[in-house]
């Protein structure tokens, strides 16, 4: 039997039975189940179904209704590709399916006895409300209907909603129905704003019109009209989840179409708000109310346009409802709409770039549209008169903006330089201007002059020694475009996109955080806070941090362009020379840093010499410390973590060391010093064996500098309880689980020497043989000859943390291979998944680069490798270092989306670093032929066996 659906009004859910072979067991079980519910016996008589011949569609109904609805999204699909518009596709869709849906009511109708016809259609009527009764269709849209009944109680109503909603699922229709009275309705969407919006865009299908007219008239007295603000308020709340203190990031890089910031929804709110505040809902008549702008109105048609375009391009290429422009699907779209490369911009990156723009105008209309509907409540009115107050003259400042009045209105948007006064007396106040203020500066921005006058720059140089209220005052002047007509470079990054997963907004996004970020150190007592705070012109620093990516999306190093582009940013500002250069330094170096700190190993004095003599003087490292760290944690959530933290503090204590003689904390033996003393109290505090505390003191004195200040006191204690149980035949494998960034730890110890020359290679096959990813990885051999290997991994095969049998195989494993008793390509060659699909083509589109370091190191030599990341990849690489009679005494390994980078510190078997040139260019060449058969071969490689 099929499946079958009925509908009751929401106070009893929706009820779904499936596939009762046997009617009369259906009935009982349903009446076994509600009779014991008092609400339902009052609402409802019993009800008798009528299962006579006819009632249940024959497989040839079925077939026509199916056939139908293909016919009506093969139409759609032609009308695309002939390259009609977004809006006449929905059109169409909108027409079909209400005809469809109306003939498929007549004809559920007809199977009704005459007697109950009329009644039927007297009594009741079927509503498209929410996107159906707004037109606004994409091909496999949800169907949003409401079963409208005058008394809400009849069983034959029922059950002729019971087989029209019956024939839509068979039909393939998502449909979201409910059956409801009017006033259960009214009750409803008082309580409920996902509810009332919905109704907002009720229109009449079928049945008795009257009804769906009294609705409306009660909606708009008893739901709108009479409680106005509470509707509003509902509205922009429902809207508002996920939105930041600032407002929606609209540069979300894998957006939803419909429910995204800059998406269809915001559409959708102004509507509501529209219909709320004016009687109307659609742009042109909001227009002609003056409730929005003839400039504004032309860039919401024509962000409808696109996004109901492209929204139905993602339904007819799934086949199904799919909003989410995922990275594929903007590669491919890319690709079948021509877009070509431009300016060192990839195809997808334009694309992606002309989203953006309708996505962020849309978000930005909405914001404004939002702020000047919303009605302010009484208390708010009350708080603006008793806190507020004039000031200048022309300004009022409440407690949350900068109002000012009409009369002076002219005045403060008549020019470029009045309009920063505004903007440096909002920031001194730490508000913001109104939404009536910000909008008269937008509609009356000046031509960006060939040069600013000495007050314009000095005015926004003094913007910029702004803290706290910088960020905001920067994004409000990013919205009105007054930044642009200040900096004119700053409009190149706008919805500008990396198609990559490192970054998670728009260029633009992530430089406006940035500067948040930075500006937050003012309150912060930690080191970055203490560096920030005695920076002395901290103007420098957040103008380079404004710059700092201003230079990508060109074809050369976008540090590189940067830093010119800050020359002459610095020139149109009239900044000293001295803070010019310093500027430019800040924006040419910002990647170094973090480059040094997380690939490099910063207890190298020779390193830390170099970059410290390239950086000069201590207030700019102060600000490229701060920099650095408002630049990585802007790129997107959990790209800034406590382990980054604390090498980039490193860094900079050892920095600051060298360039002012001060330190934040101390030289690298008094650390090391204080490291062991704690290290040894927290061993002293577990009662550990006279004995065992002696062997401690020698095995502590073995381990190196780096190990010992980058790994926290406990684990070095964690590690050396291990490590003094430890016997030549012994290898012991840790593993723990971090819930924060869901990957988990391997730590691998053995006292065998024998193992120390191959060991490295061999754990990772092991790991890439069980499908974990490598992450990161971290090498550390004592002078006792003692292997402390660590690698964070995540393991794809489960969600969350791994079972405990899985941990108890991988460190079976990772013995066993080290013990040879099992090879990696026997594990490979077990493990490998038959039928898997090849992997997907590489997003970020970078090719495979080896760079090798022989000089800023006198021990080792520092080997770069930039590669697209495979299973298997890491593994390949230290397999062929290890070929080659390298030793790798220290790992660096990190990835980002689809991409690698990969540190090795190596020397030869004699502990010395690299000699020669042809020594050089064989390790580069070895190591880049492994990366040409890898990318060629893929797994194939791994079935080889080992010489």
């Amino acid at each position: 039997m099929p499946e079958h659906l009925f509908s009751f009004p929401d106070r009893v859910q929706n009820f779904q039975i499936d596939h009762f072979r046997d009617f009369v067991q259906f009935k009982v079980c349903f009446r076994t189940a509600f009779n014991t519910c008092e609400q339902f016996k009052l609402l409802f008589k019993p009800v008798e179904f009528d299962m006579s011949p006819g009632t249940t569609p024959t497989f040839q109904q079925i077939d026509a209704l199916k056939k139908r609805v293909i016919e009506i999204r093969n139409k759609a699909q032609s009308l695309f590709e002939s390259g009609a518009q977004g809006l006449q596709i929905a059109a169409f869709l909108s027409e079909s399916f209400d005809d469809f849906l109306v003939n498929l009511a007549n004809a559920k109708l007809n199977e009704f006895p005459k007697a109950l016809q009329q009644t039927l259609l007297q009594e009741g009527a079927i509503v498209a409300i929410g996107g159906t009764g707004r037109g606004d269709m994409a091909p496999s849209s949800d169907i949003d209907l409401l079963f409208l009944h005058e008394r809400g109680t009849d069983p034959a109503f029922f059950e002729f909603v019971a087989q029209f909603v019956q024939s839509c699922w068979d039909a393939k229709i998502q449909i979201g129905n409910s059956t409801r009275d009017i006033t259960t309705c009214l009750a409803f969407a008082r309580q409920d704003p996902q509810i009332a919006t919905p109704l907002v865009e009720a229109r009449w299908l079928w049945g008795n019109e009257r009804l769906i007219e009294k609705l409306q008239t009660q909606f708009k007295q008893r739901v709108l009209f009479s409680r106005r603000k509470k509707f509003i308020d509902d509205c922009i709340a429902a809207r508002e989840v996920g939105w930041s203190e600032y407002g929606p990031p609209a540069q979300e890089l894998e957006p939803d179409i419909k429910t995204s910031s800059g998406g269809l929804r915001d559409l959708h709110l102004i509507r509501w708000i529209g219909f709320a505040r004016y009687g109307v809902k659609d742009i042109d008549s909001l227009r002609l109310k003056g409730a929005i702008t003839k400039s504004d109105a032309r860039r919401l048609k024509a962000a409808w346009e696109f996004l109901t375009r492209l929204r139905i391009d993602l339904h007819l290429s799934a086949g199904k409802e799919h909003d989410r422009l995922t990275r594929d699907e903007q590669l491919r779209i890319a690709d079948e709409r021509n877009y070509d490369s431009q300016n060192g911009q990839r195809p997808v990156e334009i694309f992606m770039q002309e989203y953006f723009h309708h996505s962020s105008e849309l978000a930005a209309i909405t914001r404004r549209f939002v702020a000047l509907e919303r009605p302010r409540s009484i208390a708010e009115r009350t708080r603006d008169i008793v806190v507020g107050h004039r000031a200048e003259g022309m300004f009022y400042v409440s407690s949350d903006r900068i109002e000012v009045a009409d009369r002076h209105l002219k005045s403060v948007c008549g020019s470029l330089e009045s309009m920063l006064h505004l903007y440096k007396a909002a920031a001194l106040y730490n508000v913001l201007p109104s939404p009536k203020v910000a909008e008269a500066i937008k509609k009356n921005l000046p031509e960006s002059p060939a040069e600013l006058s000495p007050r314009a720059a000095k005015t926004m140089v003094e913007i910029f020694q702004c803290t706290s209220a910088l960020g905001p005052i920067l994004r409000s002047m990013f919205q009105t475009r007054l930044l642009d007509v200040v900096i004119p470079q700053v409009t190149h990054i706008r919805n500008l996109l990396q198609f990559n997963q490192y970054h998670h907004f728009t260029v633009d996004e992530h430089t406006l955080r940035a500067i948040e970020n930075a500006t937050r150190f003012e309150r912060n007592d930690g080191p970055a806070g203490i560096a920030y705070q005695e920076i002395r012109h901290k103007e420098v620093l957040h103008l380079a941090v404004l710059l700092h990516d201003i230079g990508k999306g060109m074809n050369t190093d976008h540090s590189v362009i940067g830093a010119e582009i800050a020359i002459d940013v610095g020139k149109r500002l009239h900044m000293p020379d001295y803070q010019i250069e310093q500027m430019s330094l800040l924006v040419r170096q910002h990647l170094v840093m973090a480059d040094l700190a997380f690939r490099r190993d910063i207890t190298d004095q020779q390193l830390i010499l170099n970059f410290s003599r390239d950086i000069g003087s201590p207030d700019v490292l102060r600000m490229l410390y701060t920099l650095t760290i408002a630049d990585v944690s802007a790129v997107g959530p959990g790209t800034w973590n406590t382990w980054k933290e604390n090498l980039l503090t490193e860094l900079y204590d050892r920095c600051l060391v060298i360039l002012s003689g001060k330190r934040y904390s101390y030289h690298e033996q008094q650390r090391i010093s204080s490291v062991k003393e704690s290290v040894r109290t927290i061993l002293q505090d577990r009662k550990v064996s006279s004995d065992a505390a002696g062997r401690i003191s020698q095995l502590l004195t073995g381990f190196s500098a780096y190990y010992l200040t980058c790994t926290p006191p406990k684990q070095i204690a964690d590690d050396l309880q291990v490590i003094v149980s430890l016997d030549d035949e012994r290898v012991e494998v840790i593993a723990s689980w971090d819930a924060s960034t869901g990957s988990m730890e391997y730590r691998v110890m053995t006292a065998n020497d024998t193992m120390q020359a191959d060991c490295f290679h061999k754990m990772t096959g092991v790991l890439t043989a069980k499908r974990l990813a490598i992450i990161s990885a971290d090498i550390n051999t004592t002078t006792n000859g003692v292997v402390v290997d660590s690698f964070r991994v995540i393991d794809s095969d489960f969600d969350g943390e791994p079972p405990r049998s899985r941990v108890v195989e991988v460190a079976q494993l990772l013995r066993k291979v080290l013990w040879k008793e099992i090879t990696v390509e026997e594990l490979f060659r077990m493990n490998r998944r038959f039928g898997a699909s090849p992997p997907s083509e590489p997003a970020s589109g970078l090719t495979d680069r080896v760079n090798i370091d022989n000089d800023s190191s006198d021990s080792r030599t520092i080997i770069d490798v930039f590669a697209t990341d495979r299973p298997g990849l890491l593994y390949t690489l230290t397999r062929a270092l290890y070929q080659m009679d390298v030793s790798i005494n220290m790992a660096k390994i990190s990835t980002h989306f689809d991409q690698i980078v990969d540190v090795f510190y190596v020397q030869e078997q004699n502990r010395t670093r690299l000699r020669g040139e042809e020594r050089l260019r064989q390790i580069r060449g070895g190591l880049m032929e492994a990366l040409h058969n890898f990318r060629q071969q893929d797994y194939r490689q791994f079935e080889k066996s080992s010489k």
